[in-house]
């Protein structure tokens, strides 16, 4: 009992000690949300994928998709997914069944979402 309880002691320590509490840390005087607001000013990172439209939901900007594999630095596998869409868009013009190409990146808190959407030319 004495082992785990001092074990358990220890790790507090350790990371009341890497978040700073009690003392000077390695970053005194930067805030703490640094690394998210240099995920909210990096470049944007998007990815090209096709699918299949499987549901249009234009009151929640939603998309659920059937898409293929998605390459690059997004990689995904083929899967059916729900995508947030981007306020510019218009789904007025998609229904269930179209065959799309689509464009999708990753916001500031890492959710993808469906940047430029263009049905399928059969």
């Amino acid at each position: 009992m004495k082992t785990t309880r001092y074990a358990f002691a220890r790790v507090a320590a350790c990371a009341a000690i890497s978040i700073g509490i009690g003392g000077a840390s390695a970053s005194a005087g930067a805030p703490r949300d640094t690394v998210a607001q240099a995920t909210e000013n990096a470049e944007k990172t998007t990815g090209q994928g096709e699918g299949v439209v499987r549901a249009v939901d234009a009151d929640d900007r939603r998309l659920m998709i059937t898409h293929g594999p998605i390459a690059g630095p997004l990689e995904m596998s083929p899967m059916t997914m729900a995508f947030r869409v981007a306020p510019g868009v218009d789904l007025s013009s998609l229904s269930k069944g179209m065959k799309i190409k689509f464009t999708i990146s990753r916001d500031a808190k890492g959710l993808y979402v469906i940047e430029d959407v263009r049905p399928e030319k059969p």
